[in-house]
């Protein structure tokens, strides 16, 4: 089985992928896979170098990808797993398609906010107010598209320790 845990930034993806791990669950945190994910020009298609955003204009132009001959070769080594992480809409259709379950991990704007702000991801990506600001207005637009995709809805408010918890019951205990 093939489960995506998903969500926009601050959600809590990553932390929850790494809190599986180590409960004993095959998860990946799919911004870990070098070159998986990139941001693309909407227009020339070509990729975009990601640098901190301090304008929310960049976002209208540009849109993140997953390459899909990475993520097939990905699901290939493995059987049962759970993969946390986001693409935009450029083929996000096509990404969900490739999941048996989806979860939605859902957090309020200020959590998002305080989360992104906190953060120590690679990327960076967060730390600017444009990119906070962007990430909660994108989340109005996300959310509902991944329940009508038939996502289940749910929230990582609490302790991490129960989140992961009521994560593993709703994944079966599998993988």
């Amino acid at each position: 089985m093939k489960i995506l845990l998903t969500g926009v930034a601050g959600t809590g993806k990553s932390t929850i992928a790494k809190a599986l791990t180590e409960k004993g669950i095959s998860a990946i945190d799919l911004h870990d896979v070098p070159g998986l994910f990139y941001w693309q020009d909407k227009v020339t298609k070509e990729r975009v170098e990601y640098k901190p955003v301090n304008d929310k204009a960049w976002f209208k132009t540009v849109d993140r990808v997953c390459d899909m001959d990475k993520l097939k070769e990905l699901f290939a080594e493995h059987g049962d797993i759970v993969v946390a992480g986001t693409t935009g809409s450029g083929n996000q259709k096509e990404f969900l398609s490739f999941f048996d379950k989806i979860i939605l991990l859902q957090a309020d704007s200020e959590s998002l906010v305080y989360r992104m702000q906190t953060r120590t991801n690679k990327s960076g990506y967060g730390k600017t107010k444009a990119e906070q600001d962007d990430n909660v207005e994108w989340q109005k637009e996300y959310d509902p598209l991944l329940l009508s995709y038939g996502a289940i809805p749910f929230s990582t408010k609490g302790d991490l320790d129960g989140v992961v918890n009521r994560i593993i019951e709703v994944i079966g205990g599998r993988t």
